[in-house]
């Protein structure tokens, strides 16, 4: 068992992130389950005190035998999802379905909640998963430890976007997330579109000028970083030019002291650079995507992340069997 360590993956089976990196801990000896918490199939987990197990058809796979897990993804309940897949359902049942996803949410979340009490290793901390769902929350944290992040603004008050769009360029995403960065335009400012906002707020920020970094930082170390060259104002828009960099100890501090502040074990920090050398953090990403910067990256992310859960889950075990409780 100690040569083989289990890790679990808690995202989609099919999503490609997971399976790549339970393909990387395969090539390095370890057993990854890839825990699927989608929402179109029977309830998996069940929760019972020293008897945790994941179901899937083949079998049933025991969680105490398990010490390190990578949260990939937890997906929420409706209505806070796509929810075209479960559509008829919620035609049909109304409450009901909803109250449904909403107990395979709450079951997951307690559990992922439980396993730092069981001195278990989750990368990362399923709390910091509203780092990304409330970006807000985010950069006042980093604002309050003195961390450089740009001026920002959050409102559905069309007055209050022209006072701050004054004399400016401004860019504007989700508060939430889940769609591109896109630049504030004097048709964005016209009445009809700034009078939508009543109906919900949107995130505005200064738009700053520079480099375009992303540095992946894992245990309190810095593993890799990238210059990003685009011509969109997200580089995730289109094509990209990605070059593995090196980066100054003082960068290097500057992404890590913000990993600390936000309880972030693994992250893809994403920075602009100026011109004058000075640095804004835009965001920290609590489950940053890192297959395609690895097609450019010196030491893949992946097999540093892999080494690092199979390290963890080795020791915790042997600490565990040391103190009788495996």
């Amino acid at each position: 068992m100690t040569n083989n360590p289990k890790i679990g993956i808690i995202g989609a089976r099919n999503e490609r992130h997971c399976i790549y990196l339970a393909d990387e801990l395969r090539q390095q000896g370890a057993e990854p389950l890839i825990m699927d918490n989608t929402l179109l199939q029977p309830f998996p987990l069940t929760l019972w005190p020293g008897k945790n197990s994941y179901h899937t058809h083949e079998r049933e796979h025991s969680l105490e035998e398990m010490h390190a897990f990578y949260l990939r993804a937890l997906f929420l309940p409706t209505p806070a999802f796509d929810a075209r897949a479960v559509e008829a359902q919620i035609r049909e049942e109304g409450y009901v379905a909803y109250a449904a996803q909403r107990e395979r949410y709450a079951t997951w979340l307690s559990w992922l909640k439980c396993l730092p009490l069981q001195d278990k290793l989750l990368v990362n901390p399923v709390d910091t998963l509203l780092l990304h769902f409330a970006k807000p929350y985010q950069l006042e944290m980093l604002r309050q430890a003195s961390i450089p992040v740009p001026d920002t603004l959050v409102t559905g008050n069309g007055a209050h976007v022209r006072a701050f769009a004054n004399r400016r360029s401004i860019v504007y995403k989700p508060v939430a997330g889940g769609a591109h960065c896109q630049q504030l335009t004097e048709q964005d400012l016209q009445p009809e579109r700034l009078e939508a906002l009543a109906q919900a707020p949107v995130l505005f920020q200064e738009f700053v000028e520079g480099q375009d970094i992303r540095v992946f930082v894992l245990d309190s170390q810095v593993i890799a970083a990238f210059e990003i060259e685009s011509e969109g104002i997200d580089y995730r828009t289109g094509s990209a030019k990605v070059t593995p960099v090196s980066i100054t100890d003082e960068l290097s501090d500057l992404c890590i002291r913000a990993c600390k502040t936000l309880g972030l074990v693994f992250s893809g920090v994403d920075l602009k650079q100026r011109s004058d050398g000075s640095v804004i953090l835009i965001e920290c990403n609590p489950s940053p995507m890192f297959e395609g910067f690895d097609r450019h990256a010196h030491i893949p992310i992946v097999s540093q992340l892999a080494r690092f859960l199979i390290h963890e889950a080795r020791s915790r075990l042997a600490q565990n069997t040391a103190a009788g409780l495996s």
